[in-house]
């Protein structure tokens, strides 16, 4: 062989053994990855491709809708939509543009401005939708892909508004993606148990949230294959996967007693302007549904971002800083979200003594035989210090009954059955009422509050006995004094009902929920009658109302000192329920921290509120007056028709026959008017002037009568040609003054005018 074969070979066998190995490298490099692709990372793989073949759609489901005890509707879903844009395809249209300007054979048109076509697009589509300008050219940057929203959740009007706008100016681009927009029919009304939804149709706070689960239903999807440009294929593939709607709630929340406690809270805040919030509780005292609950301050359930009340406002608006302005109103916000009857605790005060009396009952260590002494104030010994606790009425009782020691409120007697109980049972009574823990009603973010257990000492158990130390939410004490007058059951608050679909067949239904008998039925019996003579001594207090028996008890607690005023500030709620005999709805009324008006007592501040709650409900709710006869006698009349043609003299005898005086004004004989007018109710008593031939009306001018007694502002306003209507639970009390009139003082009224008085009593409760 020669030497130039044997060379070759060598090299051939160099070359071989060369690329043999990478050859094997490259085949397990191969190997590996084909591995690794197709069954390591095969799922994502898949995922990858089908992202880029595939267009995924989602189609939003209807959340459910929230319902009120008589089914209407405080919470509805409806049809709104999204707006997209497809940036690569608006970016192609002006890349097609840009061309066909180049290729013009008109020099006029060669010349295609790219940006400004792109910023008068936006103008145009922001114009529309109301959105940034800027935002909109922002999105459209993103040549490289297909889908970004500029706008979501507009109505039909502007959908109709932004078509017009697209089929005139023939932008390409621009797509309708459907979805869902929450609204709330009545604004303001429950929006501290409503709560809303966020930018996702997520619920946020109130019963969106607590129930979201159960409102939201599950998003359906429409997956359609694509091509390179983003754009759909309709003759290939296209799956549906239809959305399921959330199912509804119904529950015990009645828009007529919302709205009622709702007017009679926005009016105590307008007279009290209260720095700690104020709430309203409405409970059935037999099954714990609670028909009413309202809360301040609230907000609008549509827009609830925005603060509602100009004396919040104010206050950021005058702080000194944008820091400190931009904190305080997110924690306005938050504080206008929130339940002030659910993640509030407070010191109850004597509306506690509910508690602490009916369990001395129940335990035997008290009975209505039982009596106390009080002079004033108790004094318990404190280290070296001897600690002195004071009755609100310093010169003291004296000598009282179980009773009387409850109408008189006094903290005394009530340190007395506190100690006489114990700690031991004392504590037990608390927790076997809910104290110590959540109520458990159907709304997020409850609270419990701090409390003393059996180890306290001598000073606290006094100071609890008579609600203070101890503190608890507004619910959790409403939960606990039902308890007390409904024949000792302990309740579950609820606020839904029921759970019911799109065809409106129950899901799930919520029934009355007993924790335990806490009370037995007789000594519950007993608490309604006390509760009953603390609301109607010495002829009713200020939660009276006429016609109907009536139970409550106020409390007042000091709570803290106001640090630019030094003013001592006060809680001040009211227990208040009816029929006394046999309960079926009960409330708790709170105002915390009034900053004006008369803050002496609760029985003053919120006293009033009580009484004006009931009287909008009771008869709403079917329950009955019985009116004492002296009621009846002061009941408005009508004054006759038929009155003017007539003599003077024959109208004097019809005005009589219904109990009302005739003041004539005139020298002729033949009645022209009279005033007030007929078929209006009037006091009975008052008098009609009566005018004849030839007068002209007469006026008169208001005094002021605040501070009067009711017979006597009565009497002044008569003198003055005026008659008198007296409003308020104490109208017939012997303390009773008037704390407000209808008229300022100086106004011109016409003679016989009906100026209608609100009378009230100082002190606690039937003291």
């Amino acid at each position: 062989m020669s030497r130039f074969n044997r060379n070759n070979m060598t090299m051939m066998q160099r070359l071989v053994f060369i690329v043999c190995p990478v050859m094997l490298i490259i085949l397990v490099w191969v190997l590996f990855n084909l591995f690794n692709w197709s069954i390591v990372r095969g799922e994502e793989m898949e995922g990858r491709a089908a992202r880029q073949q595939l267009s995924d759609t989602t189609i939003s489901a209807n959340r459910g809708t929230i319902y009120d005890t008589n089914m209407n509707v405080l919470a509805q879903s409806a049809t709104a939509w999204n707006v997209i844009i497809d940036p690569a395809a608006i970016q192609r249209r002006i890349d097609n543009l840009e061309k066909a300007a180049a290729e013009s054979d008109d020099p006029e048109k060669r010349y295609f401005n790219a940006e400004a076509y792109r910023n008068t697009m936006a103008q145009d589509l922001a114009g529309v939708l109301g959105v940034e300008v800027s935002y909109v050219i922002e999105q459209m940057t993103y040549t490289t892909k297909n889908y970004r929203k500029i706008a979501s959740k507009i109505d039909k009007a502007t959908v109709n508004q932004l078509n017009d706008m697209l089929d005139e100016k023939g932008y390409v681009g621009v797509s309708l993606e459907t979805s869902t927009k929450r609204y709330y029919p009545y604004s303001t009304l429950a929006s501290s148990v409503l709560g809303f939804c966020n930018g996702e149709n997520k619920g946020v706070y109130g019963l969106e949230s607590q129930y979201n689960s159960v409102l939201s239903g599950t998003d359906g999807r429409i997956i359609t294959a694509k091509d390179s440009y983003g754009d759909a294929l309709p003759t290939t593939y296209e799956k549906t996967f239809d959305a399921v709607d959330g199912n509804s709630i119904v529950t015990t929340i009645d828009v007529v007693i919302q709205q009622y406690i709702e007017k009679e809270l926005q009016s105590a805040v307008d007279q009290y302007q209260p720095d700690g919030g104020a709430a309203i509780i409405v409970m059935d005292c037999n099954d714990g549904g609670i028909l009413g609950l309202a809360s301040y301050p609230n907000y609008d359930c549509n827009d609830p971002y925005t603060l509602l009340y100009d004396y919040t406002i104010q206050k950021i608006e005058e702080m000194e800083t944008e820091e400190e302005r931009a904190e305080a109103t997110k924690a306005a916000r938050e504080t206008q979200w929130q339940n002030k009857a659910i993640t509030d605790t407070y010191e109850p005060g004597s509306v506690f003594k509910v508690v602490t009396a009916s369990s001395a009952l129940e335990e035997g260590s008290a009975t209505l035989e039982s009596t106390y002494y009080c002079d004033g104030v108790v004094y318990f010994k404190d280290g070296d210090k001897m600690l002195p606790i004071h009755c609100h009425n310093h010169s003291g009782h004296g000598l009282q009954s179980f009773t009387q020691a409850l109408v008189n409120s006094c903290n005394p007697a009530f340190m007395q059955i506190g100690l006489g109980l114990g700690q031991k049972k004392f504590f037990e009574y608390y927790q076997a009422y809910g104290l110590t823990e959540k109520t458990g009603i159907d709304l997020p973010a409850e609270r419990i509050g701090i409390y003393y257990d059996d180890r306290m000492n001598n000073i606290s158990l006094a100071s609890c006995s008579f609600g203070q130390s101890n503190t608890m939410t507004p619910l959790q004490m409403l939960t606990a004094a039902v308890a007390a007058i409904n024949g000792g059951y302990l309740l579950v608050p609820r606020v839904v009902d029921r759970v019911i679909d799109q065809d409106g067949n129950t899901v799930e239904e919520y029934g009355t929920q007993v924790k335990r008998q806490v009370i037995s039925e007789e000594t519950s019996a007993i608490m309604r009658d006390a509760l009953e003579q603390v609301v109607s001594n010495n002829g009713g207090t200020n939660a009276y109302v006429k016609g109907y028996r009536i139970g409550g008890k106020s409390g007042t607690a000091q709570i803290l000192t106001n640090d630019k005023t030094q003013e001592e500030m006060y809680v001040f709620s009211y227990l208040v329920f009816a029929p006394a005999d046999d309960p079926q709805v009960a409330a708790l009324v709170l105002i915390d921290s009034p900053t004006a008006g008369d803050r002496s007592y609760a029985n003053t501040v919120v006293g009033p509120l009580a009484s004006s709650v009931m009287q909008d409900i009771l008869p709403y709710i079917g329950v009955t007056a019985s009116y004492t006869d002296e009621e009846l006698e002061n009941q408005d009349v009508l004054v006759p028709s038929g009155l003017v043609g007539l003599d003077a003299a024959s109208v004097k005898s019809k005005l009589a026959g219904q109990g009302l005086d005739a003041y004539v004004i005139g020298s002729g004989t033949q009645v022209i008017d009279v005033f007030p007018g007929e078929n209006t109710r009037v006091p009975n008593g008052s008098t009609i002037v009566v005018y004849t031939e030839g007068s002209e009306t007469s006026t008169v001018t208001m005094p002021s009568v605040i501070g009067m007694s009711p017979t006597q502002a009565s009497q002044v306003l008569g003198n003055y040609g005026l008659n008198v209507r007296i409003s308020g639970g104490a109208a017939n009390n012997a303390k009773a003054r008037v704390s407000a009139q209808e008229y300022e003082f100086g106004t011109s009224l016409a003679r016989g005018t009906i100026v209608e008085l609100e009378c009230v009593v100082s002190g606690e409760d039937g003291a």
